[in-house]
């Protein structure tokens, strides 16, 4: 787990090094924003398998991307410039229910937000769906390790908000 923190880090920094917008000089390697080539290659280095997309209306990158066998989007917000560079990166993943929203699926949601620090925990009613979602935010600036950092931990938010889902459903 170490040694793949590590190589993940070195591959953000080197990646945002040489793609240049939003770093200030190596001495002080601090990212403010990143635009779609630097969300790109920080979501590949911590093996989030993204897919480049732009939001039809701004512009503002969009990742589609897989973490084991749940797949997530990553919404670019608080852009400016061109191409535009992003102060924030909010994380996201929803998850059909196959039937109505219950009662018992705000209790788990509750829960898990009441427990864990990273990550919230939603419903989306009309769609009969539940989620998670997890943001970054770079504006004040952040060093790339721990930009990588936060982005690993993506896939952990989402592996505990499914164990809780199953584990708050177990025998109902």
């Amino acid at each position: 787990m170490i040694i793949r923190q590590r190589s993940i880090l070195v591959a953000l920094a080197s990646a945002i090094m040489a793609a240049g917008a939003g770093v200030a000089s190596a001495s002080a390697q601090v990212i403010d924003a990143v635009d779609a080539d630097q969300l790109e290659a920080a979501l590949d280095a911590a093996g989030l398998s993204p897919t480049m997309l732009s939001d039809s209306a701004s512009g503002a990158p969009v990742a589609h991307g897989s973490a084991g066998a749940f797949t997530f989007f990553v919404r670019a917000l608080g852009c400016a410039g061109e191409p535009p560079a992003c102060e924030n990166l909010m994380f996201f993943a929803n998850f059909e229910l196959g039937r109505e929203v219950s009662p018992q699926d705000y209790r788990v949601v509750n829960d898990f937000n009441d427990s864990q620090v990273f990550g919230r925990a939603y419903v989306l009613e009309r769609q009969s769906q539940v989620g998670v979602d997890y943001v970054i935010e770079l504006g004040g600036g952040v060093t790339p390790d721990h930009l990588a950092e936060n982005i690993g931990r993506w896939a952990d938010v989402i592996s505990a908000f499914v164990e809780s889902f199953r584990e708050g459903h177990a025998g109902s």
